[in-house]
């Protein structure tokens, strides 16, 4: 009788034992593909990455006490990330990405970033930006007053009170000129210098 129950236990013992093996062998096998196709996908992040644009430079508050700048400035050798007076407009988005705004306080039109902005002869849309180049450079100071503005870089050459801004000209001869707008508290609210001589003109309305 025992024989006869172990005779029949034996097929039910050989079908367990193929499926085990089966399944082993069918989870063997998706392995390596999971894996093929998770190197896949981090290739194809590598790629992507590679491929997106590098973020422009954070635009930082310029240190306009420091004797650099006050040397550079004033005699019209100011740049900002290799950035001047007759760089394209081209150039300046390379360096630091599309500008923020844009704006007029003498003639042509500003483009601005958070601390700085450039002044060109006219508007973006209007030209071949290609061939657009900056006439001034425009620094937005922090809490910097007139007495500031004396205490580091002397008297102005004229304080026009009537236009609320004063107008300096340390270098009469080399044919750029210097204007800080201030508003009803004698802040300061721009430093500008420009291929323009400033008593010519009068302030763009806001």
């Amino acid at each position: 009788m025992k024989l006869i129950l172990l005779l029949m236990s034996v097929p039910f013992l050989l079908i367990s034992c193929i499926t085990t093996l089966a399944g082993l062998d069918s989870g063997d096998g998706e392995l390596p593909e999971e894996a093929e196709q998770e190197e896949v996908a981090e290739t194809d992040d590598a790629e992507e990455a590679e491929e997106e644009d590098p973020e422009p430079p954070e635009v930082t508050p310029v240190n306009i006490t420091s004797e650099a700048f006050i040397s550079n400035f004033f005699t019209a050798a100011y740049e900002y990330r290799t950035i001047s007076i007759g760089s394209s407009y081209d150039y300046m988005t390379g360096v630091l990405g599309e500008p923020e705004g844009s704006g007029e306080i003498t003639d042509g039109v500003y483009y601005h970033y958070e601390h700085i902005g450039f002044n060109f002869p006219a508007s973006a849309e209007d030209a071949d930006t290609s061939e657009m180049r900056i006439d001034g450079i425009i620094i937005f100071p922090e809490e910097f007053s007139k007495m500031d503005a004396v205490e580091n870089y002397g008297w102005p050459t004229q304080d026009d009170v009537g236009n609320f801004r004063m107008l300096y000209d340390s270098d009469p001869d080399n044919g750029y000129y210097i204007m800080m707008p201030y508003d009803q508290e004698d802040y300061v609210t721009a430093l500008l210098l420009h291929t323009e001589d400033f008593q010519d003109t009068s302030l763009a309305d806001d």
